[in-house]
């Protein structure tokens, strides 16, 4: 297992300002203590940089490995992890899965590499997110990341591609990992919410949507207050939450299914008595 490093790796992100992150740190937090995973562990973040650095550190990560289809540290793949089986204890990934040209695959090789415990946050897929999109105050196609990278990067693959934004549910990610891994059990919490992730010039350069004209009438740091507090209240009740623009899912690896028995490191169909 590479050690943990900290060293400068490209973003993904636009840059800017810095963004409120409690909103995000506090279910992390929230769900390492339900999980009970220990965070003196090594935790593998996938499509990783300092953002990420971030937010594991401040969730009391030590020992952070950081890794991305071309960086100066661990160059990883997401959709085909050059890593054996049960690799890391913790398998961590922000908004990387809607980068990748099959999501589902980059899931199921997270729960091939985590030893016990894979985290993620993704977009959720809800009908008020539909609407948005409709409504044309959101973009099914992610064109302001491309153009940040100066059209070169920051889409498909980290590619000049403006990457689709798949969305996701709960149910969405037992699908997947059934299918993926169908010998072993899996205990998943999904946790939609509302959270405006968002800094004042990421609210500009949307053009694509109505939300880059909303931002210059309101201006940005209005808008991105006015957002906020939206998020605080629509967080209260689950069924609001549940529409929100966020989704964050806590999964841990179980036993194999009762009906699977291993043997000389593969898996079969356990032998009836």
């Amino acid at each position: 297992m590479p050690e943990a490093v900290d060293f400068p790796v490209a973003e993904n992100a636009i840059q800017g300002a810095p963004k409120d992150k409690s909103c995000l740190l506090g279910i992390i937090r929230r769900h390492l203590r339900i999980c009970g995973i220990d965070t003196s562990q090594p935790v593998l973040a996938l499509g990783g940089g300092s953002e990420d650095l971030e937010i594991l550190s401040a969730c009391g990560f030590s020992q952070i490995v950081l890794s991305n289809l071309s960086t100066a540290g661990l160059a990883l793949d997401a959709e085909d992890i050059a890593l054996p089986d049960n690799s890391y204890p913790v398998v961590f990934a922000h908004a990387v899965l809607h980068h990748c040209r099959s999501p589902h695959k980059a899931l199921g090789e997270m729960a091939r590499v985590a030893r016990r415990h894979l985290l993620f946050v993704e977009p959720n897929d809800s009908w008020s997110l539909r609407l948005l999109v409709r409504s044309g105050f959101s973009f099914p196609y992610e064109l302001a990341a491309v153009a940040a990278g100066e059209c070169l990067r920051g889409g498909l693959r980290d590619g000049p591609i403006p990457n689709y934004i798949y969305r996701w549910t709960g149910r969405e990610a037992a699908k997947c990992l059934a299918a993926y891994h169908p010998e072993r059990q899996f205990s998943i919490r999904a946790h939609p919410y509302w959270d405006f992730y968002v800094n004042e010039h990421e609210l500009l350069v949307r053009k694509e949507s109505h939300v880059a004209a909303l931002g210059r009438i309101l201006g940005p740091g209005n808008l991105i207050r006015l957002l906020h507090l939206g998020q605080a209240v629509l967080n209260v009740l689950p069924p609001s939450r549940a529409q929100g623009n966020k989704f964050f899912c806590a999964i841990s690896k179980g036993d194999l299914q009762p009906w699977i028995e291993a043997r000389e490191n593969s898996y079969s169909l356990r032998q009836q008595i």
